[in-house]
Parts: structure tokens; sequence; C-alpha cells
């Protein structure tokens, strides 16, 4: 299940880093308002996508009701 990296997936995905990246915290709401998604399953895809081919250890915490990025590192996306 192959997904192509497109320019505009690229940009998601990189929003989507910065994020997570820039706060302790993020909604799902804020995520698909202020990254571009048009649907859950995309960003649960994209979600996956860097959980399974970046290593990043991204989670969903259910108290505070947002995801969380565990760890900070680079994450570098390739074409």
């Amino acid at each position: 299940m192959s997904k192509l990296m497109t320019s505009e997936r690229i940009q998601r995905l990189n929003a989507l880093l910065n994020m997570l990246c820039d706060n302790s915290y993020v909604t799902r709401e804020d995520l698909m308002r202020q990254c571009g998604y048009v649907s859950d399953r995309t960003l649960e895809n994209d979600i996956r996508f860097m959980r399974r081919s970046l290593g990043a250890k991204i989670r969903y915490s259910r108290s505070r009701k947002g995801y969380i990025l565990e760890d900070v590192g680079k994450y570098v996306l390739n074409r």
C-alpha cells in the first residue's frame, strides 16, 4: 500500500510535524484546520505514515484530547 509523495502531501506532513513540534499537544480539530486536511482518514493515514516510515513517536492523549510528539528529532521526507 504505497502512497505517492506529492508536493501537497509533503506540505501537509511538514505542517503536521511543525504543529506537533511547536505545541505540547494538538487537537484533531486544530490539525484538520491548520494543516489543510479535508478528512479524518487522510489525517490518520499521514500520522500512520509518520509513525511507520519516519519513526515519529506520535501518540494520542485521551486526557488532553490531543496528539503529542514524544521525541522531537530530525525527520526527513524522501521523494
